[in-house]
């Protein structure tokens, strides 16, 4: 088209008549046209390419969770469901011939509840702007930003710490399961003299009791509940002791090792994943609101995913697990002597309810992770070699809170009365038969003698006025996190 115009502007008809003083520079021309055009097109190629490219690495740097509920599983800490860690084998009891079920002694942690009020305020101010950060920068596949799209907080300051429907429906199944096992040997129907159900002075603690006695029996019974407490020496031992408070959870060297640890590298880490997936820096604080929402969500409901667990690769929510395993080995585990030896005030109620033929024949206490986790240290369970420290994160242990105390965890005893005139006792965690500590390793029944023989000296020194005096001192309200 170039060549033809300029032979017009020439004057000449065809390629032929064209001046010869011109035809160099046409030629010229012509190829210096063809190859910037050929250059033009590769040029636009090669855009192409490095568009496609860029577009396939933005995706690729996008995070998408993989079955994030497999992730989580049984890693949410003291807020994980107990659906993740029920025995449903209602076939999984002790037998023993020529034995029978004497009396029943238990400890049932409350259901699923929702948060405390420090969290609740994470949820509705640290959150909402976490979750516009992530709309905006966030680094996440398209269908689980969507669930970030759809997110909002579902609970007020006004409902902090009430139990919900699914730790109701926890407990209601747990004593359904209960029935199954025992029951040839409860009573159909509830009877004072046979039946003792005490919850502390709380809300989830009654609504947990309610809903497992509706589920024991099959339907409501006018059940005599003796009045609660707040600082019950029994279901809630240390709500009295002044001095655990002040030595122990008010300590800051309690606190010691989650420090050390949320100064490591694994914990630098995990903020920096949910930094990038976030699209803005996060603080510690923020990463643990993040995490127990994750938790309490999850609680809530077995259907739903919360999107905020999707933030969470496996090694991440492990980092996690073993930040909350810490803070309650020290706090209400194996860290100091004082908190686990105040729980002989709830198994001195053990062996008096055992040992007076008068005593209702089944007992059951519905309470705190608080109880059970100093319950389970009083009798020397999932003890590990040496304690729980910053730097032990990749050593195996038995201390993991999200398997020992989970919503609606249990802990309860089965005496049993034999043909020969002997006793035996049985140990049951979360619904399994479960050894019990300084017993012959070679069965899971021990002999009742020999089990009243391994506690005598600490039931018979138990003196909580005297082990927890401490004058009291006014501390200001901490937040949870």
């Amino acid at each position: 088209i170039f060549a033809t115009q300029c032979r017009r502007f020439a004057g000449a008809k065809n390629k032929h008549e064209t001046p010869s003083i011109y035809r160099p520079f046409l030629r010229f021309f012509s190829r210096m046209l063809y190859f910037t055009v050929s250059h033009i097109i590769s040029l636009l190629v090669v855009l192409a390419f490095l568009s496609c490219s860029l577009l396939t690495q933005v995706a690729a740097d996008r995070w998408c969770a993989d079955n994030p509920k497999d992730t989580i599983f049984r890693r949410l800490g003291t807020k994980t469901p107990y659906r993740h860690v029920q025995n449903k084998d209602i076939r999984n009891i002790a037998t023993v011939d020529g034995c029978t079920v004497s009396k029943i002694w238990g400890l049932f942690r409350h259901g699923t509840r929702n948060p405390s009020k420090s969290i609740i305020d994470h949820m509705r101010g640290t959150l909402v702007e976490l979750q516009r950060d992530i709309l905006e920068n966030g680094r996440l596949c398209r269908e689980q930003l969507e669930l970030f799209e759809r997110w909002k907080p579902r609970v007020t300051v006004e409902e902090a710490k009430l139990l919900v429907r699914e730790g109701g429906d926890e407990l209601h199944q747990l004593g359904a399961r209960f029935r199954q096992r025992f029951g040839q040997t409860l009573p159909a129907h509830y009877d004072a003299d046979e039946f003792r159900f005490k919850y502390t002075k709380t809300e989830r603690a009654e609504y947990s009791a309610r809903n497992f006695t509706h589920g024991l029996f099959g339907r409501d019974e006018p059940i005599q509940y003796p009045e609660a407490l707040r600082r019950d020496p029994v279901l809630r031992f240390y709500k009295g002791c002044d001095k655990w408070k002040r030595q122990v959870k008010e300590n800051p060297y309690s606190y010691r090792e989650m420090d050390r640890f949320g100064s490591s590298k694994e914990m630098r880490t995990v903020i920096e994943k949910l930094s990038k997936r976030i699209g803005t820096f996060v603080s510690p604080e923020e990463v643990h609101a993040i995490y127990q929402t994750c938790a309490f969500e999850t609680a809530w409901s077995e259907r739903e995913i919360s999107p905020w667990c999707l933030l969470f690769d496996k090694e991440s929510i492990a980092t996690m697990e073993y930040n909350e395993d810490l803070k309650y080995y020290w706090v209400d585990g194996y860290g100091y002597a004082l908190t686990y030896q105040q729980a002989c005030s709830a198994f001195g109620d053990l062996f008096e309810r055992f040992d007076n033929a008068t005593s209702p024949r089944f007992t059951f206490y519905f309470t705190h992770s608080g109880t059970l986790l100093k319950s389970i240290a009083f009798l020397n369970l999932y003890k590990d070699n040496e304690p729980l420290a910053a730097q032990h994160y990749r050593y195996k242990r038995k201390w993991r809170v999200s398997h020992i105390d989970a919503f609606g965890s249990n802990l309860y005893f089965v005496l049993y009365n034999c043909l020969n005139g002997t006793q035996s006792i049985a140990l049951y965690h979360q619904e399994r038969l479960t050894r019990i500590p300084g017993c012959p390793e070679e069965t899971l029944l021990c002999s009742y003698d020999h089990f009243r023989q391994l506690y005598a000296d600490r039931i018979a020194q138990c003196d909580l006025s005297t082990m927890c005096s401490e004058p009291h001192v006014p501390s200001l309200q901490k937040d949870e996190l």
